[in-house]
């Protein structure tokens, strides 16, 4: 747990910056709003799109999703 000072800075626990591969002055964190709750994210790390990997299971061809994805 981290108390929150007078400029808004919280301390980062050591497992989550070791977890995210934090390091100071070096690493470009942001904070994401996800269903109400905050996530912190390595902005050199994080992508977006790895969730989205694989739903289609093969179910779609390429062609077939771009031409979902352009209309």
């Amino acid at each position: 747990m981290s108390t929150v000072t007078s400029k808004g800075q919280a301390t980062i626990p050591k497992h989550i910056r070791d977890f995210l591969n934090i390091k100071p002055g070096e690493t470009d964190v942001d904070f994401v709003l996800v269903d109400g709750a905050v996530q912190l994210i390595n902005k050199s790390t994080y992508n977006p799109f790895q969730k989205m990997m694989g739903i289609t299971k093969g179910k779609m061809s390429t062609n077939e999703i771009m031409e979902l994805t352009r209309g």
